[in-house]
């Protein structure tokens, strides 16, 4: 795979034409989507969101204007009706230009965009810039932004985000019991613990554990190792996509966080970057992050390539 951010001579002669509009979007087979020649994307809400800020990172790096189209083809985020001409849910979250008939659309490349989890923080305190500069959400968004912020001021808070469901597939978990131990070396100096979890069962136990400091949103949570986004029908895509976001924005409003190596615990870093977190993970896991992290700094140096 080529240098991540560094076209080859053909891409840039293709960036550089006259009204290019860089579109980040899920792409046929770019992003491993099995489902594309179905016109179906099955990916989950962070990973678009991290791939939409690293989107803008890459138009930045090379002077272009941005849409972000994830209407292309359907998403779990995408309205539920069935419809010929899917929407894009990221409209219905950020202000964004539209596409024109001027513009000449020319989709990312998945070295230029993909969502890569770099545990440093001063890669969060990068994004986060990005994220400030590149995504305006919407005045009704904004508004639940702030009372959330407001809410979570007056409160000492512990948060955590236990990724369950079919996680196990990316990343070898650890039991549960390891994120009760962190739980309960911490809790003692909080007021509350906010409780991220795609898992319905996994909020009951918490607040079977700790029955006076629970806090969760109320939003849609899986029985089962089917992770709600792959569920259709279930409900409207655009609000399983603004109750991700939301929850991910409480967990960053917390003091102190416990996090699962996942896209939205990733997030939450990105949306605070100065916050405490411990990482819940399995030596594997906690080796194929360091990996990573080590792959990313030898490649900033040009001592290899992705």
């Amino acid at each position: 795979m080529p240098k991540r951010s560094l076209p080859s001579f053909d891409r840039l002669k293709l960036l550089k034409q006259k009204n290019v509009k860089y579109i980040v979007t899920c792409y046929q087979n770019e992003f491993f989507c099995e489902n594309h020649p179905k016109g179906k994307c099955t990916r989950g809400f962070f990973s678009l969101f991290l791939q939409a800020v690293y989107g803008i990172g890459f138009a930045k790096e090379h002077g272009l204007p941005l849409y972000v189209d994830f209407g292309n083809v359907t998403y779990p985020y995408s309205k539920c009706e069935v419809s010929n001409e899917p929407n894009n849910f990221w409209d219905k979250l950020v202000d964004q230009p539209l596409l024109t008939s001027m513009d000449v659309p020319v989709p990312n490349k998945e070295y230029e965009v993909y969502p890569l989890r770099i545990w440093n923080r001063n890669h969060y305190r990068y994004l986060h810039q990005l994220m400030l500069t590149g995504i305006k959400f919407r005045n009704e968004l904004r508004a639940d932004i702030n009372e959330v912020k407001i809410r979570m001021a007056k409160l000492k808070t512990l948060g955590v985000h236990i990724r369950k469901t079919d996680h196990f597939q990316e990343v070898t978990p650890v039991k549960d019991k390891v994120f009760f131990r962190q739980i309960e070396k911490k809790i003692t100096n909080y007021d509350r613990l906010f409780v991220a979890t795609d898992d319905s069962e996994m909020l009951a136990i918490l607040k079977g554990k700790f029955p006076d400091k629970i806090m969760a949103n109320d939003c849609v949570r899986s029985v089962g190792s089917q992770p709600i986004h792959h569920k259709e029908g279930q409900k409207d895509g655009f609000l399983l996509a603004k109750e991700a976001l939301m929850d991910c924005i409480t967990l960053s409003n917390c003091d102190e966080l416990i996090l699962s190596p996942s896209n939205l615990s990733y997030a939450a870093l990105v949306f605070n970057p100065e916050v405490n977190y411990t990482i819940v993970e399995s030596h594997a896991a906690k080796w194929n992050r360091l990996k990573t992290l080590l792959a990313f700094h030898l490649d900033r140096l040009g001592i290899r390539k992705w």
